[in-house]
């Protein structure tokens, strides 16, 4: 499902943002609230006392690496030097869940997008799409290690080349399967 084009905060009815033909969005990060970075660092606090013995290393030496240790929600700007430098990898700015054909074509070039809204104080235990919580904390800390990049990055390729046969449905759910919710 593709999620109407919003801004930083939609949960706030912030005012519309058309996308970009890719679907990003500048991420615009001096709209996000103290309540929204009171929002990040809770979730943070709450997630990392919940990650010894349940997460590979890697992850724990991604944080580190990309520095998402520090408080408030990252700016892109400065996590995408970091993770550039790191393995050619970035992250963009979407206002919401994108279609699968822009989602591997976004992987295929070593770009992760992420949601550019944060759940709101009542919603910290369950949102129904990616919020930047998700995507950046979840998923960017393992795009730090060069073998993970590649497996995406290939990943993404792969999307790609399936969508000239008609199966992107299959990878799609693949990868909600296996990289999103895990085996």
């Amino acid at each position: 499902m593709v999620a109407k084009p919003r801004g930083p905060c939609y949960n706030r009815g912030v005012i519309d943002v058309a996308p970009s033909p890719d679907w990003t969005i500048p991420q615009d990060w001096s709209h996000f609230t103290t309540t929204d970075h009171r929002v990040w660092d809770h979730l943070f606090d709450r997630q990392t006392r919940l990650l010894p013995g349940r997460v590979a290393p890697e992850f724990l030496d991604g944080l580190k690496r990309l520095d998402l240790t520090r408080p408030g929600v990252p700016d892109f700007a400065r996590l995408n030097e970091q993770l550039m430098a790191l393995t050619g990898w970035q992250v963009v700015a979407v206002p919401g869940l994108v279609p699968d054909a822009v989602f591997f074509e976004h992987l295929a070039n070593r770009r992760f997008p992420a949601g550019n809204f944060i759940r709101r104080p009542d919603q910290l235990d369950y949102l129904q799409e990616p919020d930047v919580f998700h995507d950046v904390f979840g998923h960017v800390p393992l795009l730090a290690h060069p073998a993970f990049a590649d497996y995406m990055q290939a990943y993404g390729r792969g999307g790609l080349r399936a969508l000239e046969y008609n199966a992107i449905n299959r990878l799609s759910r693949l990868y909600w399967y296996t990289v999103e919710f895990g085996l």
